[in-house]
């Protein structure tokens, strides 16, 4: 899978599971948690939504809000499990 479809797959997980962001104005390299107010459950919640999207599975070390500081670290994470 391209990087550019599993953004697209994304912004549309993001768009279900984080309404109040607007994905047609989201960059994804800005801080989750500066610019997005993005927060720990949230993030739970987002994971939830990318796992059933892409059918991966995020082990219990990669569910810290501290691992991904922007949607490009998720992205990565994402690109790296969808293509192994």
């Amino acid at each position: 899978m391209q990087r550019q479809e599993i953004k697209d797959k994304l912004m549309e997980v993001i768009d279900e599971d984080l309404p109040n962001l607007d994905t047609q104005q989201v960059d994804s390299a800005a801080d989750l948690v500066e610019e997005y107010d993005v927060n720990s459950i949230q993030l739970i919640q987002l994971i939830v939504g990318v796992e059933n999207a892409f059918d991966v599975s995020f082990d219990d070390r990669e569910l810290a809000l501290s691992k991904y500081h922007s949607f490009d670290d998720l992205i990565d994470k994402i690109e790296s499990k969808v293509n192994e």
